[in-house]
């Protein structure tokens, strides 16, 4: 990790749909607050660090998980992989389709949840969604959360010429402060986002949510950095 210069395209993106969703008080407790973001880019990794310690005090064990996924046994497994050390799921309830009630985004481990996010209609949040090109025919579904100024960014490529499968990214304006691979696990066959959630195409144009909780929308989300061709994040 370290301080890498973000493009205009990819800073106007964020703040727009940021500040149009008006984030909570708990969405800013992540969030950057000082000055300029290239002058304070070691301030947003101490940021992040001290926010995820923050979240790890703070969180609570979900018990029955399904598997090695963080998903619990009324939920439906939308999304799920574990990385070298933790696991990362995306859960719908009731089902992942038209009448899911809630959807939620859960990261660490099956004894500590360090990181939750849910969606759901009377609360107002949402995830977005996208497909961006990654290399010649390989392309990256891509679906995120806000929380201040730092995007929560779960991945899937697809095509011939994919780096790695699917992953899991941390990311402000200004660089990408964490990013993990997907790797071989119990439960290989949920690294990919549940068809009956979210139908992706060539671009947020033309991706199809089966359910209000998640908005298509254009954005960059470093992928020049995360699917760097020959490096995958570790």
């Amino acid at each position: 990790m370290g301080g890498i210069s973000r493009p205009s395209a990819m800073r106007h993106s964020v703040f727009t749909s940021r500040r149009s969703a008006r984030p909570s008080n708990d969405d800013h407790r992540c969030g950057l607050r000082r000055g300029g973001y290239r002058e304070h880019v070691p301030f947003a990794l101490l940021s992040f660090a001290l926010c995820v310690g923050a979240h790890a005090a703070g969180s609570t064990t979900v018990s029955g998980l399904a598997g090695t996924t963080l998903c619990r046994p009324d939920e439906v497994v939308a999304f799920s992989c574990p990385t070298a050390t933790k696991t990362v799921s995306l859960c719908a309830k009731p089902e992942a389709g038209p009448a899911a009630k809630a959807l939620t985004y859960r990261y660490g481990t099956a004894k500590q949840v360090e990181l939750e996010y849910t969606a759901t209609a009377e609360n107002g949040k949402r995830f977005g969604a996208t497909t961006s090109p990654a290399a010649p025919g390989a392309s990256v579904r891509q679906l995120w959360f806000n929380r201040g100024d730092i995007r929560y960014l779960l991945t899937e490529c697809v095509g011939g010429s994919c780096p790695y499968g699917a992953g899991v990214a941390v990311l402000n304006p200004e660089a990408v402060l964490m990013s993990a691979r997907c790797v071989a696990g119990d439960t290989p066959d949920h690294a990919f986002f549940a068809r009956s959630l979210i139908e992706f195409g060539n671009d947020a144009s033309d991706t199809r949510s089966r359910t209000p909780l998640i908005k298509p929308e254009n954005s960059d989300n470093s992928l020049d950095q995360i699917y760097k061709s020959g490096r995958p994040p570790q």
